[in-house]
């Protein structure tokens, strides 16, 4: 692209993503939702499962924010227990080429080994005002984790394009979550 698609990507991004709904359409068309996980100043711990349940996932989303990716529970099913049976597998994106500059802002692939064609995992998005970054905080299990930046102007198309769900038979998982899970590894 041009010098007016380096004149988007200089701009800074301030209130309401103002494509928050075609995002949240194609997150959940995947059967899985985001949720707020902004910690206001006089919280000092993550919010729990049923806290997030009580609020209701975010119907749009705000710059300066970070959003949660959780399943949209089935019939009956409270939001832990849908989550539980991810094993901790959920959202990815499938990087084929980490040096595109109009798409990714930066691109660090620890967990498939820089191995850009297989996916890179995160948990959350952190809305920022020069573009979107995808991540799952440090745990003790993984100190290190995947971390892709998109600008946004590319967000909508790279999601349609490269988001998908993996799911834990794809990687064979068929018995217990192979680490703890808690919300705040989240």
């Amino acid at each position: 692209m041009g010098k007016s698609s380096d004149k988007i990507k200089m701009d800074k991004m301030e209130g309401i993503y103002s494509e928050s709904q075609r995002l949240k359409e194609i997150v959940e068309s995947q059967g899985w939702t985001l949720f707020d996980a902004t910690l206001p100043k006089n919280k000092n711990r993550p919010f729990s499962w049923d806290e997030f349940e009580k609020v209701g996932c975010s119907q749009q989303f705000e710059i300066g924010h970070n959003y949660i990716f959780a399943p949209i529970p089935k019939n009956g099913e409270t939001l832990r227990q849908a989550y539980t049976h991810t094993k901790g597998l959920g959202p990815p994106l499938l990087v084929e080429d980490g040096t595109d500059k109009n798409r990714w802002a930066g691109v660090l692939a620890v967990t498939s080994a820089y191995n850009l064609k297989e996916p890179i995992l995160f948990s959350r998005l952190d809305f920022s005002k020069d573009f979107l970054v995808a991540f799952s905080p440090k745990i003790r299990e993984m100190p290190e984790s995947d971390v892709v930046g998109i600008w946004y102007p590319q967000l909508i198309d790279t999601f349609e394009r490269y988001f998908k769900i993996v799911t834990p038979e794809k990687y064979g998982l068929k018995t217990s979550i192979p680490m703890p899970h808690r919300l705040e590894d989240n």
